[in-house]
Order: structure tokens, then sequence, then C-alpha cells
């Protein structure tokens, strides 16, 4: 019962968090970049308290991009296509005239204001190519690490951190409760520092 109503309250101040933030800052951007299966759809329902990041939901942008927003939240989450390492050339460029091109919008509202990258914690990698997504991301906006699936760091976060050193910090975020097999469940948790720190790196 104690579970149930923290999470309750939990998913109420990731909304009110989300719409403070937002208020004064007009519609804010973020692009959410990262490996197939990383989980960000889930990130972004958690954020949007909804589904929302399912296959054909969106404004297609560009051919590997597609906007995501919600009517009453003044925030729109630029979806990238998975980071799949054979395409990552014609993937990274693709991004590098959206975001570069969107800079160059004479209205600030339409610029991207700020990325998270996102690396599951159970890859215990980064790889050279997300090293070279954070710098060239990071020539544009502000660039926040995001360890999604986090269960137990074991210094996985300061790594992160240490390998990209552009970021502006790492966040470890468990976007949903999980279920183990051993019956164990782990509360959601990341959420609020994410929008924390959105909050303080969006111009």
């Amino acid at each position: 019962m104690v579970q149930t109503t923290q999470t309750y309250n939990f998913d109420a101040s990731i909304r009110n968090a989300m719409q403070e933030a937002l208020r004064e800052r007009g519609h804010v951007n973020i692009l959410i970049a990262g490996r197939t299966g990383v989980g960000k759809s889930t990130l972004i329902n958690a954020v949007f308290q909804g589904n929302l990041a399912t296959t054909g939901q969106g404004r297609p942008i560009t051919q590997n991009t597609r906007e995501i927003k919600k009517e009453d939240i003044p925030l729109s989450i630029f979806d990238t296509r998975g980071l799949e390492m054979a395409d990552f050339s014609t993937t990274i460029n693709s991004l590098r005239s959206f975001v570069s091109e969107r800079s160059r919008e004479a209205d600030p509202q339409k610029h991207i204001h700020l990325a998270w990258i996102c690396i599951a914690e159970d890859l215990r990698r980064v790889e050279p190519a997300e090293e070279e997504l954070v710098k060239m991301l990071a020539d544009y906006m502000p660039v926040i690490g995001v360890v999604t699936k986090s269960r137990a760091d074991q210094g996985f976060k300061a790594k992160v951190q240490e390998l990209l050193p552009l970021t502006r910090n790492v966040v470890s975020v468990r976007a949903i409760p999980e279920e183990l097999d051993e019956g164990v469940r782990l509360p959601a948790k990341g959420l609020n520092e994410l929008v924390d720190l959105t909050k303080q790196v969006v111009p």
C-alpha cells in the first residue's frame, strides 16, 4: 500500500514539475536519441503520462525523426530513429542537418533546446558512435546523459560521465516500476531528477 501511494505521488510530481518547468519558457523542444532497445519509448511515455511513443504516433519531421507532443503540455519530444551502428554515419549526418537547420530559425521556439542521450545500463558500455553523437549535439544545445533501465549502477553512471564529458550531467532512470524474477519490485526512479536537471539547463 505504501508503495502504491508513493507511485501515485511520484507520477503527480513529475507532471507538476514538468508543467512548472515549461510554463515560463514557452514551447520547449527536446531531442531524444539512443540505440534501438534502450527504452526511449518508455521514457517518453513516462514523461508524457500516456502511451504516445508507439509505432505510427507523432508527426514525421525527417526520415529519421518524428515529433511527439501532448496538447496540454508546451513540450515537443523529437524521437530519433534508433542508432544502429551499421547506419550510424547516415543517421548522424541527418541529425546534424536537422539540428543545424533548426538552430538557424528566427523563432527560438523552433530551436532544439536540449538533448537526452539514452544509454541502457544493462549494456554496460558506451560506443564510440555515442561519443561522436554527443560531441556533435553539444555544438548546438545542452546534452544530458540518461542511463536507462537502471537496476544496479555499480559505477556505470560515473563511467558514462567520464566517457561523455560534454554532457551537462548524467541521470540514472528507471521509467516504470519493474518486477524481477525473484518477486522483488523495483519502483520507478530518476524522473524527478531528470525533470529538475532539464529545468536547469533549458535556455
